[in-house]
């Protein structure tokens, strides 16, 4: 195929991108998941010239850059002042992220070291929460379920993670089951969704994978039934189409490749199957938390 010609069809691709409805609630956006963990609410550095900026809108009133001081700011007390001035102006996210941190696990997550001390691994799980009460679970969850149907992309990541069994540490061993009344294995398609159309990759992945192994199990390992996610071939290729054009989801080139490849969702294309697959190899693993390789994505020395 021309070169040209291939270049048309991936930036064609990449029109998934402009057209994905979008469901987050304002412009906010605290990193990617090359820059952070989003599953584990974890933070990277922000540049010192964007958080100046940021302090500056906080100071006049502004929730959003409230709630971006809370979530960026180390020391814990002001952090905590942070985010209930923007829960007092109307911060949905604030309030979920205040509530988040009230988990008592909170330090044993952070201290890697510890992570293989505790002879029971369900501790690991993002649900159900251990030194909590059930009043006080119903009222975070509540919070959080608040602030992601308001389309809060962070929020909705830890009900994805919590409505399908996911753990904190990657321990795929331990059986986390839903046990809260508030979570429903069903609505693991509502928050990925939520989650990927604010812009964290990694759900955006997971999109594509779970919409790909539902439409195609014979070829992709489908998701658990309970999930609710149905076969759909559109929607299998817009989330791999979108996912794709983050190296941090790398996974998603090896299915977007089959659907070209199948003519899945779209035409059917051995070319474009052929580019995925050789971008699969070419671009390194994510280093999740810290830095990916980023290159245009229909570069021609690709």
């Amino acid at each position: 195929m021309d070169y040209p010609i291939l270049v048309t069809r991936c930036l064609i691709a990449a029109l998934a991108i402009v057209t994905a409805p979008r469901a987050f609630a304002s412009d906010l956006r605290i990193g990617s998941m090359c820059q952070a963990a989003w599953g584990n609410g974890y933070m990277k550095p922000i540049p010192p010239e964007r958080t100046e900026k940021q302090r500056a809108l906080a100071e006049k009133g502004d929730p959003q850059a409230q709630y971006f001081m809370g979530m960026v700011t180390e020391e814990k007390e002001e952090s905590n002042r942070w985010l209930q001035k923007a829960m007092t102006n109307g911060s949905k996210g604030a309030a979920a992220y205040y509530a988040y941190r009230r988990d008592p696990r909170l330090e044993y997550f952070n201290n890697p070291e510890r992570w293989h001390e505790d002879p029971d691994e369900t501790h690991r799980c993002w649900w159900p929460r251990s030194g909590l009460s059930e009043a006080d679970q119903t009222e975070i969850l509540g919070a959080i379920i608040a602030a992601a149907e308001a389309g809060e992309p962070q929020p909705a990541t830890w009900l994805w993670q919590m409505v399908t069994g996911g753990t904190r540490l990657g321990s795929t061993l331990v059986n986390c089951k839903v046990t809260h009344p508030l979570l429903k294995s069903s609505d693991a398609p509502k928050w990925a969704e939520i989650a990927a159309r604010g812009g964290n990759p990694w759900a955006q992945e997971a999109l594509c994978w779970a919409y790909t192994g539902a439409t195609v199990p014979q070829r992709v390992r489908a998701p658990d039934v309970e999930w609710g996610f149905q076969a759909n071939p559109a929607k299998a290729f817009q989330w791999c189409s979108i996912a794709a054009q983050n190296n941090c989801a790398r996974g998603s080139f090896l299915l977007l490749s089959r659907l070209y490849d199948m003519g899945i969702g779209v035409e059917k294309s051995p070319e474009l199957a052929s580019y995925w697959t050789q971008r699969w190899d070419v671009v390194s693993p994510p280093n999740y938390g810290i830095t990916s390789v980023s290159r245009p994505i229909c570069s021609r020395e690709q």
